[in-house]
């Protein structure tokens, strides 16, 4: 961002998060350029400008009698892109969502303070147990957290002791690890591959403990975590024997 423009600050509330995030993972479900990802990456960041702190008005602070409503920006998109379909402006929308989209992914990317730099780990990779050799080399420090949701003895790890995570709003937490580092982003694509398709990397707000980036006050982060897709099977007994990762 620009020296005057948003700046990312710790998250007091993690509900006024939900919609954008989910906005935000959807997006990732979507093939890189295609409309549904644009759209989903504009609505999320849409939300965050609505509800973090640095945003064109403080959180919760009411619009002026007579003060325009902002326009919705992925129903303004959704004109722009029929307007460049019309004949004679074949290749104008595929060019576009490629200009767009690493833009509003960079944007997101500030005004979250850079998740992607942090991991929220609670199984098999933390510190000590059996696959922490694929974090292991990554320059950084671990910080201790919580997040909302539960385990579920699913999934490849599960055999290997390790349940999964499943995000959830019902008040349950789960104790996390957070690894932050400046070598994520480039070992995302390596981690992704080890956790296989039972996993999917997600968008998720952590409890930090008290002193981080946040004096004495609690604060969140959004970080990436693993969680349970629909694919990954339940453990039975005999799986637990003689699996390795």
């Amino acid at each position: 961002m620009t020296a005057d423009g948003p700046e990312p600050g710790p998250v007091r509330d993690p509900a006024v998060l939900r919609g954008a995030l989910a906005r935000l993972n959807e997006a990732r479900l979507a093939s890189e350029g295609s409309f549904d990802r644009l759209g989903a990456l504009l609505s999320g960041f849409e939300e965050l400008a609505k509800v973090l702190p640095g945003a064109d008005r403080r959180p919760g602070e009411e619009r002026r009698p007579g003060e325009e409503r902002r326009s919705d920006a992925a129903g303004a998109l959704a004109e722009l892109e029929a307007l460049l379909a019309e004949p004679g402006a074949e290749g104008g929308a595929a060019a576009l969502r490629g200009y767009l989209e690493p833009i509003l992914e960079r944007l997101i990317e500030a005004l979250l303070d850079h998740p992607e730099r942090r991991l929220a780990v609670y199984g098999s990779l933390l510190p000590g147990e059996n696959n922490h050799h694929h974090v292991a080399a990554l320059v950084g420090r671990w910080v201790e957290g919580t997040v909302e949701g539960t385990l579920h003895d699913r999934g490849w790890a599960a055999r290997q002791g390790y349940p999964g995570f499943v995000p959830g709003s019902s008040g349950d937490r789960v104790a996390v690890k957070v690894l932050e580092s400046s070598g994520l982003p480039d070992a995302w694509e390596r981690l992704d591959a080890f956790e296989g398709e039972a996993y999917r990397r997600i968008l998720a707000p952590v409890e930090m403990a008290p002193g981080t980036g946040a004096g004495s006050e609690t604060a969140w982060r959004v970080c990436n975590i693993y969680e349970l897709t629909d694919i990954a099977r339940p453990v039975r007994a005999p799986d637990r024997d003689g699996d390795s990762a």
